[in-house]
């Protein structure tokens, strides 16, 4: 890059590893056992460089790339099954100027040393919370909250460098690693996310850390570091705004003045969550600028000159639509309804009402959320070893979105995209053709289904899918077919409770 001088040293055996395959000026614990320091866009020796350092106070803090048992290939794969999910439950803006002006700085920072040259792009997401995270191999997500909180374009470009330094670092690849959450999906309605699989019908890496209760949430464990991860992501992130050219302190002005904010009157949306899930070890001003230090000298005067027009743009947009995971909590304040069946009770979800006998339970037995069960006490759900729920008798909800997108929803074609979805993950399930009915006063089709349960008994299922904004809501009711007439009676008091709220 113009204007910072590179050192090129000729050691055999370590070239490549410096300029080859990790050409993002990393040191890498698990392969370079070489001291190296980065200094701005450049690496040096430092035995070979002791001009870059002299007159400096002390040492520049050594950023190193995780071990992980994950292979690169295994990481962007991750990432690209996390990413079609994300894009599943989060609205995707569809707006070429927002979107080629995001893609514009995110690939200036893609294209420096310290990004480790992953395959990265960038999507805004309509949520107005104060958030963004890059999935691992690169894909990377910005919510439309973060824009509104930012004065200017270099705060944005910080907030970029940061999280795709969770990546260049491999981060999220490394907590993946130490969860030991590879396993086998057991039963293709015990989490519905079977419909996530592969091309070639087998369960991929996302599909099983979904069973399990991973998750990508701003709380999972692909995105929720420790202060150590988050202080080398600043580190590193402050480098990669150097050498993209934007001023570093910014990245770290921002987060701090987000952090003042919280617990006043303006405080953002979404502010505390940000916080919890990017903790600071000290003040990120501070130590970002005594990284600073040993940066060459330059002015950084990068800029697209377009943050006014696309945070006029972003401010204009209509709310985002609602999500499946917010449609499946229970609506809070929600006045109790009284014709309900002599023994039930009632779970009243932001996007829908049911009631289910009072001996049962509800819930969402995976950790990062997901499907909603209604259940026995006993003999309703079996939670596998690797954390994975299957539904043995009871019903299970959610929504499903279709391949194309939660607009592209339709009755007769998402029904069966649904139904194919769960042959995939399990060769067992046979379905009879549909029939049409009325489902909480919407039109709906009825799919009875049969299987077999993870334990080798015999098990039915009656699929009642409707359309609703955000997507194919569907309720499962299933029972082994030995206790089937003893289930039936209750799933007949149980369909006519249900109800939406329009």
């Amino acid at each position: 890059m113009q204007g910072i001088p590179y050192l090129t040293i000729q050691i055999p055996g370590f070239q490549d590893k410096i300029y080859g395959r990790n050409p993002g000026g990393l040191k890498d614990s698990s392969e370079d056992k070489m001291r190296l320091v980065v200094v701005g866009c450049s690496l040096f020796l430092l035995l070979l460089s002791p001009a870059a350092v002299l007159g400096q106070k002390g040492k520049q803090q050594q950023v190193s790339i995780q071990k992980t048992s994950m292979s690169r290939d295994q990481e962007i794969q991750l990432g690209k099954e996390a990413a079609a999910q994300v894009e599943r439950e989060m609205e995707i803006i569809q707006n070429g100027e927002v979107e080629a002006w995001l893609n514009q700085i995110g690939q200036q920072l893609a294209k420096t040393p310290q990004a480790n040259a992953y395959p990265y792009y960038f999507k805004l997401v309509n949520e107005d919370s104060i958030n963004a995270f890059a999935l691992p191999g690169g894909p990377m997500y910005v919510h439309t909250g973060l824009i509104k909180a930012a004065d200017n374009e270099g705060e944005v470009a910080g907030v970029l460098a940061h999280e795709m330094s969770h990546v260049a670092l491999r981060h999220g690849a490394a907590q993946m690693s130490k969860q030991q959450t590879w396993g086998t999906l057991f039963g293709a309605l015990g989490a519905a996310v079977g419909v996530l699989s592969s091309s070639n019908g087998q369960c991929g890496i996302v599909c099983q850390g979904a069973a399990l209760g991973v998750g990508i949430g701003g709380q999972s464990v692909l995105m929720k570091f420790s202060r150590g991860f988050e202080r080398d992501a600043d580190l590193n992130g402050a480098r990669m705004m150097a050498s993209a050219g934007y001023n570093p302190i910014g990245l770290a002005s921002f987060f701090d003045k987000l952090a003042a904010q919280a617990g006043s009157a303006g405080e953002p949306k979404g502010l505390q969550l940000w916080l919890s899930s990017h903790p600071a070890s000290g003040s990120r001003v501070q130590y970002v600028s005594e990284d600073i230090k040993f940066y060459p000298k330059k002015d950084y005067s990068n800029t697209t000159n377009r943050f006014p027009r696309v945070k006029t743009v972003v401010a204009s947009l209509p709310p985002p639509k609602p999500k499946p995971a917010a449609l499946l909590q229970a609506k809070q304040g929600a006045q109790p309804r009284t014709n309900l069946p002599s023994g039930y009770k009632d779970y009243q979800a932001n996007g829908f009402a049911i009631a289910f006998p009072s001996a049962w339970q509800a819930g969402m037995p995976q950790e990062g959320g997901g499907s909603l069960y209604l259940v026995p006490q006993q003999g309703g759900i079996l939670k596998a070893q690797n954390g994975g729920t299957e539904l043995i008798a009871g019903a299970m909800i959610d929504y499903y979105v279709p391949q194309a997108g939660a607009a592209s929803v339709n009755l007769e074609a998402s029904t069966n995209e649904f139904v194919q979805g769960l042959q995939k993950g399990d060769p067992t399930v046979k379905s009879e053709k549909p029939s049409n009915l009325t489902f909480g006063g919407k039109p709906a089709h009825l799919t009875k289904l049969t299987m077999k349960t993870s334990d080798q008994q015999d098990q039915t299922a009656y699929l009642y899918t409707t359309v609703r904004e955000a997507g194919l809501f569907y309720v499962v009711l299933a029972a082994p077919t030995s206790k089937l007439t003893e289930y039936e009676a209750i799933f007949r008091q149980m369909t006519p409770t249900v109800t939406f709220p329009n």
